[in-house]
C-alpha cells in the first residue's frame, strides 16, 4: 500500500505543477473561457517546486519497487511475482503519464504549431496586442485558440517572449475590441501595442 502513496503523490504534484498550463488550454479547447482562468496562472511561480516534488516521489517509487530489499514473507507483495510485475507496469505507465503532464507546457506549441496565413481577396488588417498573465509557452496556444474562434480572424501568432499576439483579421467582421475580449475571456487581458 505504501508504494501506491508515492505514485499518488507524484501524480497529484504533476497535476498541480501543470495546472497553470493544462487546465486553461483544456477549457479554451472546450469553448469555456473567462477572465477567472487567469487566476490559474498564479501557480506558475511554484511550478519548479511541484516539479521537484513530483520527481522526488517518482524516484522514491522506483527505489521502493526496484532497489529496496524486501521481506518476502508469505502473504507479502514480493512473495507473489505476478503482483510485483503488475506494480512495475503501473509504475511505468504512471511515470510516463506524469512526465507527459510535466512536459506538456513545453511541448504543446510544437505539437499544435502555427498555421500559415492563407491568401484571400479581402482587405486584411494586422494588429499587435500586448498580452498579460502569460507564464509559459502553452499559454500562447490557449490565446491563439481563443483568437481563432473570433469571426473574421484569419491568423494569430502568439509568442511567450515577448508576450504578444500578432493577429491578421478582416475589419469588416471583427473589431480590435473583439480581439481584446477574446484574449480576456481566455484569461489573458491585452491591449493594443501597434495597429497597421
Amino acid at each position: 500500500m505504501k508504494r501506491q502513496w508515492e505514485l499518488i503523490g507524484a501524480f497529484l504534484a504533476s497535476i498541480i505543477a501543470s495546472v497553470c498550463c493544462v487546465i486553461p488550454l483544456l477549457l479554451t479547447g472546450l469553448g469555456i473561457g473567462r477572465a477567472w482562468i487567469a487566476y490559474l496562472t498564479a501557480f506558475a511561480p511554484y511550478r519548479p517546486i511541484f516539479i521537484s516534488i513530483t520527481l522526488v516521489f517518482l524516484g522514491f517509487s522506483f527505489y521502493r519497487v526496484y532497489r529496496q530489499p524486501q521481506d518476502c514473507s508469505s502473504g507479502s507483495l514480493c512473495a507473489n511475482p505476478q503482483k510485483n510485475r503488475t506494480m512495475k507496469k503501473i509504475l511505468i505507465v504512471s511515470t510516463a503519464f506524469t512526465l507527459g503532464l510535466l512536459a506538456f507546457p513545453y511541448a504543446i506549441p510544437y505539437v499544435l504549431g502555427t498555421a500559415a496565413i492563407s491568401q484571400r481577396n479581402v482587405q486584411m488588417q494586422r494588429v499587435v496586442l500586448q498580452v498579460s498573465n502569460m507564464t509559459c509557452t502553452s499559454c500562447s496556444v490557449s490565446i491563439r485558440n481563443s483568437l481563432l474562434r473570433v469571426q473574421g480572424v484569419q491568423d494569430a501568432i502568439v509568442t511567450f517572449n515577448p508576450p504578444e499576439a500578432v493577429i491578421v483579421y478582416d475589419p469588416a467582421q471583427a473589431s480590435i475590441q473583439d480581439l481584446i475580449q477574446a484574449t480576456t475571456n481566455a484569461g489573458y487581458p491585452s491591449f493594443v501595442k501597434s495597429n497597421n
